[in-house]
């Protein structure tokens, strides 16, 4: 299929059909990969962080420990700031 490639302020783009995105499962935001001279599109299905937990501990890295980005505690601002 070949399409035209739009002018958008100082970026190009081009427009998919509905039947494209509704084919691909395409949703709110797509993952773009350049690969050579080729772009792959990609919809995005995957929460962020989603898996990390499995893949550090199959790394070893985290040894059975319930500690994820997400869960880091700070005491910096609860001890040491001033507002």
């Amino acid at each position: 299929m070949i399409v035209k490639v739009r002018k958008i302020g100082n970026s190009v783009g081009v427009l998919l059909s509905k039947a494209i995105v509704e084919q691909c499962s395409i949703k709110d935001e797509v993952s773009l990969e350049v690969k050579g001279n080729t772009i792959v599109i990609h919809p995005v299905t995957t929460k962020p962080r989603e898996g990390w937990k499995e893949q550090f501990l199959q790394a070893g890295s985290l040894e059975d420990k319930e500690i994820l980005l997400g869960e880091f505690h700070n005491t910096f601002d609860k001890d040491e700031w001033t507002w």
